[in-house]
């Protein structure tokens, strides 16, 4: 097996690609998101469905950042984490 750093630089390892573990919590709450979409854009002409559809981008665009936000810090976390525990077995 290669170097994980090796992999990484490679691109053979991308958490991105990992199947996303669909809960039975997780679908309810699609489907809440999605009949509640549903509903809303038959109620919406014109400019508020501009609007709303500017508003759920942008919302979809907040959400993707944030995800690649936490994915960063729980890395660096991870990476202090070995870093410290490498430490206390050189000591």
């Amino acid at each position: 097996m290669k170097s994980i750093l090796y992999e990484l630089y490679y691109c053979n390892i991308n958490p991105n690609e990992r199947p996303l573990v669909q809960s039975p919590e997780w679908k309810q709450f699609l489907k809440t998101v999605a009949d509640n979409e549903e509903n809303l854009l038959k109620l919406l002409n014109g400019t508020e469905l501009e609007l709303f559809q500017t508003f759920s981008d942008a919302q979809g665009k907040l959400s993707s950042v944030s995800i690649a936000d936490g994915f960063v810090e729980g890395f660096c976390l991870g990476m202090r984490i070995s870093i410290e525990a490498m430490e206390k077995q050189i000591m």
